[in-house]
């Protein structure tokens, strides 16, 4: 019997592991897959540096030789380019002024070792077919492997399964987000040409011409450049489901993208991805919490996935060893972690709402000197607490000024997003 099973060892389960092994909590981690495995989602924000420097793992970041990234840039169908350095924005408990773009196969598989290397006891090719509930308390898993199954128990479940959300789908408490319903296509090229006014390895985000989409570039090496397309679900269906028809439609539709794709190689195939936005009724229960995807996922648009998976397992940590201390397994010692979490996770889901019906318009906050500062705070996964950015007011005001002046210049690029 192990003090805590985790179900998934992806970023939120191998960093869980890694705090509660350095608190000399007992913790199992049951994996599907074999890593590596391949994975979407290559870029950090900066508060991914936090997680790293408290369970040890930045200098193997530092090691492994991932392209340092310094910053975010958006691309308008004009060819306007505006970006925003890191450096910029200095926060305390992060020196230094770039975090990384990753092979999230190889990433992962570090991180996975990582919390092995702690303490945390990994088993892969492990699937977890359900939560074992008993009194309407979870009290371990059934597990397998090949054709056994088998129980294992414990106080403390913790559903790190990542979008599988193997907990919420057993609970029934998964909800699908009834605004965003994206699609989208993605591949690794190489050669692809890179922008010149980089200051370094930045994200490049592409304004496309219809309503919600946008693309990625995110180099992964040297040579190696990831692009994606995203899209509402409706928009590829209208494509008759031809993922390439779609991919090479709309990453052309941007001047400045298609012209990096120009001499541009293809090196693999390409890849979907759906259902992207969904959050489960409730992140915690009698002896269970859940953690990163498995308790909420928002649109990737500002890469916040593996921040919400490191600091989610981080908060969970710190409840967890206080569960241990007061030797109490119940909903309501958890509560704290939820409430927290939630918090975060909302102002992620305002600013993206906000910046869906502003699009292009968002980039006049990125220039305002009143906003700027605290677009970069949100951008960089900072803030837990809405009360830090009243910039989410100014956008909201903001937008009901253009939509209550009939001849606004900007009135028809307002998307039909709500925001309320």
């Amino acid at each position: 019997m192990s003090d805590v099973i985790i179900i998934g060892g992806g970023p939120a389960g191998s960093t869980l592991g890694s705090y509660l092994s350095l608190a000399g909590i007992d913790n199992i981690i049951l994996e599907q897959a074999n890593h590596p495995r391949p994975h979407v989602g290559e870029s950090l924000v900066t508060s991914t540096l936090v997680p790293f420097k408290e369970i040890g793992f930045l200098e193997t970041m530092e090691r492994e030789g991932f392209v340092k990234k310094f910053g975010a840039a958006w691309h308008a169908f004009s060819g306007n380019e505006l970006s925003i350095p890191f450096k910029e924005w200095p926060h305390y408990g992060i020196d230094q002024d770039y975090t990384y773009h990753v092979d999230r196969s190889k990433f992962d598989h570090l991180l996975l070792k990582h919390a092995e290397s702690l303490g945390s006891k990994v088993y892969q090719g492990v699937r977890v077919k359900q939560v074992l509930i008993e009194d309407g308390k979870a009290v371990g898993v059934r597990a397998q492997v090949g054709e056994a199954e088998f129980d294992l128990h414990a106080p403390i479940v913790v559903d790190a399964s990542g979008r599988n959300t193997v907990l919420g789908r057993q609970l029934g408490i998964k909800d699908n987000d009834p605004i965003f319903n994206q699609y989208a296509v993605h591949t690794w090229f190489k050669g692809m040409k890179r922008s010149e006014t980089d200051t370094g390895d930045y994200i490049h985000i592409y304004f496309l011409p219809v309503e919600r989409g946008w693309a990625w570039q995110i180099p992964i090496t040297d040579e190696i450049t990831s692009v994606g397309v995203v899209a509402e679900r409706e928009v590829f269906r209208q494509s008759h489901n031809d993922v390439a028809e779609f991919f090479n439609t709309y990453a052309r539709s941007n001047p400045a993208l298609s012209a990096a794709l120009a001499p541009a190689e293809q090196i693999n195939a390409f890849k979907t991805e759906a259902d992207y936005s969904y959050k489960m009724q409730r992140f915690v229960g009698d002896g269970w919490l859940l953690v990163g995807d498995a308790a909420r996922f928002v649109d990737p648009i500002f890469s916040s996935g593996v921040s919400v998976a490191l600091f989610s397992a981080k908060l969970a940590s710190e409840q967890i060893r206080r569960a241990f201390e007061m030797d109490d397994f119940s909903e309501a010692i958890f509560q704290p972690y939820e409430d927290r979490l939630l918090s975060g996770v909302q102002v992620w889901y305002e600013f993206i709402r906000l910046y869906y019906k502003l699009l292009p318009l968002f980039t006049h906050f990125i220039q305002s000197k009143e906003h700027r500062t605290q677009i970069q705070e949100l951008l960089q996964g900072l803030v837990f607490d809405r009360k830090q950015v009243p910039v989410l007011d100014a956008m909201r005001e903001y937008i009901k000024k253009v939509e209550a002046s009939e001849h606004h210049l900007f009135k028809p690029q307002l998307t039909s997003v709500p925001i309320d």
